[in-house]
């Protein structure tokens, strides 16, 4: 990790982004190399950028902040984190939000304390869900979390995982942590247990069944 966690901001109100910038470079270990009003315009200067994470509104002119987290996902992966805020607490929004694989999703009312822990979170790896998706969900992994699921039902180990996945051990291990999270679980072997037990792992087969 970087001696500073290089932060970018995407917001269309200007005294949302002076507000959060101002607040956020007060932190020692936080810099915030660039603000944008347009997700367009981050696209386009994102690389110079070399952002960690990228905090940003849901509701923007041109395009929202699942599409531009799904277009930054493909070109980036797992490189940059993605915290989204929003004013809409609604369970679908959320699931969207994890779809895209974003390391939080936040309301507006949020303390600017609240969104600083998310982004130091985020950078170690951690997944903020809200309770309450995670208590309608059913086991709301994403996808890059099922496929290591499966991969550790196949026996393979972290370093298998990270070649055949094209990513590092430890975020491997990130994965890991956050799907025992979510599944309540405190292992790899309870981890494929509760993925047959819940489906996601379809079902159990035994020798005798071939």
């Amino acid at each position: 990790m970087p001696d500073k966690t290089r932060v970018v901001l995407l917001d269309d109100h200007p005294l949302v982004l002076e507000g959060l910038k101002n607040r956020l470079e007060k932190e020692a270990d936080i810099e915030v190399p660039r603000t944008f009003g347009d997700p367009r315009d981050l696209l386009d200067n994102i690389d110079a950028c070399r952002a960690d994470v990228i905090v940003m509104d849901v509701s923007m002119p041109h395009m929202n902040g699942f599409e531009l987290g799904k277009k930054l996902k493909e070109r980036y992966g797992h490189s940059i984190k993605i915290i989204i805020l929003s004013g809409y607490t609604y369970e679908e929004f959320y699931n969207k939000a994890y779809e895209i694989e974003a390391h939080a999703y936040l309301s507006k009312q949020s303390t600017y304390a609240q969104i600083i822990n998310a982004i130091k979170q985020s950078m170690m790896g951690h997944i903020l869900v809200p309770e309450k998706a995670i208590a309608k969900s059913k086991y709301l992994l994403t996808p890059v979390e099922r496929k290591v699921l499966q991969k550790i039902a196949e026996e393979k180990t972290n370093r298998e995982i990270a070649k055949e996945l094209a990513m590092s051990q430890r975020t491997v291990e990130y994965h890991m942590t956050s799907i025992n999270q979510k599944l309540g679980v405190k292992s790899r072997i309870g981890a494929v247990a509760k993925g047959y037990e819940s489906g996601l792992l379809g079902s159990l087969r035994t020798q005798d069944d071939e």
